[in-house]
């Protein structure tokens, strides 16, 4: 069955040793090396197909650059999304050309760019989201480091209710272990959640309760990958006796083809 994994994170070799030791933390480490050939090697082992790749600007002065390293990778294999960061020269001019670019749309981590949601620099990114049709790709929730959590499920309900029609994604499940309160705010929002970094970490009911509630044409197969491994993040969605032929097929590849069709 074709496979494709929406969030996955590779860094050029000279700065990958770096990259990885700066994000392992106690109980995080990598499953494997985080560049390009690693991810690649592991694809073609457990049959993914394709790979989003989702970088990180934690400052102005790495967009560019992030995004020549992603324009550079293999689109055989991979695809990725561009970076932004709120503090970038003219955010939404530069936005305007990453369709051009190839780039589906972008991703950002509101706790490693020190910036909340709602802050008013986030207006000129979700004003070139909406008329661009780029994929809002976020991480949400709590993290391993740092602690601060500016993307809540309440911060983004306001979100979603200030721009109606954004494509969002909100990386595992809406909130990292901040799932009771994406089941009180976020179910049944036009919003697509991703599984990154959440098998293991939550219990397994609350995990199909809130994949099967919110409605399964809106769950996007992630694993976070080098963090996790992939052939162990597929078995345990295949081995779900509560999830449908149908359910798999959309979960693995036909809400992430769904959505690309929306945006490209």
């Amino acid at each position: 069955m074709k496979i494709i994994d929406t969030h996955v994170h590779v860094f050029p070799d000279a700065l990958e040793p770096r990259a990885i030791e700066a994000l392992t933390v106690p109980g995080r480490g990598a499953q494997i090396p985080g560049t390009l050939d690693a991810a690649r090697t592991r694809m073609q082992q457990v049959g993914v197909s394709c790979s989003w790749t989702i970088p990180v600007a934690t400052r102005a002065s790495q967009v560019a650059t992030i995004n020549e390293y992603a324009l550079s990778q293999d689109r055989h294999y991979f695809l990725p999304f561009g970076a932004i960061h709120p503090d970038v020269e003219d955010a939404y001019k530069l936005l305007s050309t990453y369709k051009e670019l190839g780039f589906p749309g972008f991703k950002m981590h509101f706790d490693y760019q020190d910036v909340s949601p709602l802050d008013p620099r986030m207006q000129p990114i979700y004003d070139a989201a909406m008329d661009f049709g780029l994929i809002c790709y976020f991480h949400a929730g709590d993290d391993v480091q740092p602690h601060t959590c500016h993307g809540s499920p309440e911060v983004f309900t306001t979100v979603l209710d200030s721009y109606p029609g954004i494509k969002m994604v909100l990386a595992h499940l809406g909130g990292w272990r901040m799932w009771d309160e994406v089941e009180e705010r976020l179910i049944g929002r036009d919003v697509y959640f991703d599984t990154a970094y959440c098998r293991g970490e939550m219990p397994t009911d609350q995990l199909l309760r809130i994949m099967l509630s919110h409605g399964m044409d809106k769950i996007l197969f992630g694993t976070d990958s080098p963090w996790t491994d992939l052939a162990q993040e597929i078995a345990f969605f295949m081995a779900r006796d509560e999830l449908s032929g149908a359910d798999i097929e959309a979960l693995f590849h036909g809400n992430a083809e769904d959505l690309l069709h929306q945006a490209l």
